[in-house]
């Protein structure tokens, strides 16, 4: 017992030694892939072990990486890698417990699938259960075993169970009906954790979300039956109904009667229809009263609590009234005309006003971009005689002279706006709990040091879709760990440690796996291209649809890259959802403080003057 105590702690050991060094090659080379730092770990041994690496990946760098790199945003997140508490599981290496608790679940689940298929997908995904079980579902469904399956399923009566369908799940029936989802015991506690989080744990959620939801309804009725017996009914002065007293409320001027159904129905039209303008009292952030009065209007308001308690009773309504409170934030500012800077994530801005004592600036003509100054100008002299001078005319006609802007106060304000625009430091920390998000005010992509803005964004989302097909491609060998891609020739592929697999279905075909060789392909003439009609063998040069598989991986690169990188705009475009300082508008127009803002921080720019010493 001790001996063999001994050895489980002395494997313990090395597999922490192992992710130690992980991290710290992670930490060192954030644009390469951990499967890479995987890779070579295992392939040298000694205490020397980190230097030898590094010094591989230093010198030839290439050799080994072979184009498995991280993109800039994967990159920007490594950043934060401070423990093997912030690399993910799948990531890091894996306990050998883990890794058989895994094949053997994987091999009792997908039964029609050889134990070598299972092996190679193992390899690729570094033992993940999470990440393998996709991998060989796709596998899975091209048998015609599935097909068989599925065609009799159809006539199949539905069970009263839920239709999640999972190996590893069991369902119980409760006292009361329902179906109870647990999980059968893996026989590792690691395996057990995983998917007590990723299958176990959602549906719990939805069942409590659903129960919750159903129990809300219950007393509702029981409330309303035992208010009805007690005579204790309100009316509501909008729809006319009677409702109970902890379903109404009363506005702040004629304590009109208003129950939560209209709230939440006014406060939902008002906020996704046409009715923001009518419905809101802007000057108190408040919901108007929608009673029905001998005058057809009533100058109260709904308060705060009640609204927000009837929005939050519908589905979603915390993050309606969420999206509530940020348009009146945005409205606010739009109208106290404050230059912000956004995060590149949410919606949380911050001002760039900051305090500049006169003299410390200096400004001059921007001539780094010298075209684009000298086509400025004669562009500014045309929209100031043909926009400025005729609304500052009219404007002078239509309104009170005292409260128009001077020339002189328009301009003080674009030079000081620019000043913030040119001073206020690029790296923006966002502040808001759920995001602090890291990003830059100049191009609003993630920091990163160093941080270098307006990189070609063509150039990094190829490189994204290139290692999203190439991925789509690769094979590992389940014995070495050596990862590869087939570039021509047949699908019998022979990795350097002797080990032969079948590149479509990843089955192993040697004689240690007890394969078939050759004649694990089919054998059949045809005399036309295509699959055969005669058996379900895989075909020694015809692979899988690699065009469409490509191309599906390289579609579902570029949409989360795009979603990344904060892009709306379709294929081919790159447009940003935020932008770093907003422009002075007034209620979605061009004021002329903002012509002149554009003007001066088209062809201007600003530096701090060096103090004496």
């Amino acid at each position: 017992m001790t001996s063999w105590g001994n050895r489980d702690g002395e494997m313990e050991r090395q597999l922490a030694d192992l992710n130690t060094e992980l991290v710290i090659l992670i930490k060192v080379f954030p644009n390469v892939l951990p499967e890479v730092f995987r890779e070579m770990l295992l392939k040298f041994d000694g205490d020397s072990r980190l230097d030898v690496v590094a010094n591989h990946l230093l010198k030839k760098e290439e050799a080994w990486v072979r184009g498995r790199r991280r993109t800039a945003v994967e990159q920007s997140e490594t950043l934060d890698v401070i423990d093997l508490s912030h690399i993910p599981e799948a990531d890091l290496f894996r306990r050998n417990s883990y890794k058989w608790a895994v094949k053997a679940a994987l091999l009792q689940e997908f039964k029609t699938l050889s134990k070598s298929t299972v092996n190679a997908v193992l390899a690729e995904q570094n033992f993940s259960y999470t990440l393998a079980r996709p991998v060989l579902e796709s596998i899975a469904t091209k048998g015609w075993r599935h097909s068989i399956g599925k065609f009799f399923s159809r006539w199949s009566r539905r069970s009263d169970k839920s239709t999640e369908k999972h190996a590893w799940l069991r369902w119980t029936k409760s006292s009361d009906g329902a179906w109870q989802p647990s999980l059968r015991a893996t026989g590792d506690a690691e395996l057990d954790d995983e998917l007590q989080r990723n299958v176990l744990a959602p549906l719990y959620a939805q069942y409590k979300t659903r129960q919750e939801a159903k129990d809300w309804d219950i007393a509702m009725q029981t409330n309303l039956e035992e208010a009805e017996d007690a005579n204790a009914l309100f009316e509501c002065g909008c729809c006319f109904s009677a409702t109970t007293f902890e379903r109404i409320a009363t506005c702040t001027a004629s304590t009109h009667i208003v129950c939560f159904d209209c709230i939440s129905s006014a406060f939902k039209e008002t906020l996704f229809g046409q009715g923001w303008h009518r419905g809101i009292h802007h000057d108190r952030g408040l919901l108007r009263c929608m009673a029905l009065t001998a005058n057809d209007t009533c100058e109260g308001c709904v308060p705060q609590d009640a609204t927000r308690q009837a929005v939050y009773q519908c589905k979603g309504g915390v993050q309606i009234y969420s999206q509530f409170e940020s348009r009146l934030a945005e409205e606010a500012l739009t109208k106290a005309h404050v230059s912000l800077v956004r995060c590149s994530v949410c919606s949380y801005a911050e001002a760039t006003d900051l305090y500049l004592p006169s003299g410390t600036l200096e400004y001059h003509l921007n001539m780094k971009h010298p075209f684009r100054t000298l086509f400025y100008f004669p562009l500014v002299l045309t929209s100031f005689l043909l926009i400025l001078l005729p609304y500052l005319f009219f404007s002078y006609l239509a309104n009170d002279p005292a409260k128009l802007p001077s020339l002189s106060s328009l301009l003080n304000t674009a030079l000081k706006r620019l000043a913030n625009v040119e001073q206020f430091p690029k790296r923006f920390q966002c502040r808001f709990p759920k995001c602090s998000t890291t990003s830059c005010t100049n191009c609003s992509k993630p920091w990163r040091d160093p941080h270098t803005c307006f990189e070609s964004e063509i150039v990094e989302l190829r490189t994204t879709i290139e290692a999203a097909r190439t991925a789509a491609l690769k094979r590992t060998c389940p014995r070495c760990g050596v990862g590869f891609v087939k570039d021509s020739g047949c699908n019998k592929m022979t990795c350097v440690c002797g080990y032969i697999m079948c590149y479509v279905c990843r089955q192993g075909l040697g004689p240690r796996e007890g394969g078939e060789g050759y004649q694990h392909f089919c054998q059949h003439f045809r005399s036309e291209a295509g699959r055969c009609r005669e058996c379900e063998k895989c075909d020694l040069y015809r692979a899988e649809d690699e065009d469409a598989l490509v191309k599906a991986a390289g579609l579902e690169a570029e949409k989360e890259w795009r979603e990344k990188q904060g892009l709306t705009a379709g294929r081919g475009k790159l447009e940003r959802k935020n932008v770093g300082v907003e422009k002075d508008k007034a209620e979605g127009k061009w004021t002329p403080q903002a012509v002149v803002d554009w003007w001066v921080q088209g062809f201007m720019t600003c530096t701090l003057k060096s103090l004496p010493e």
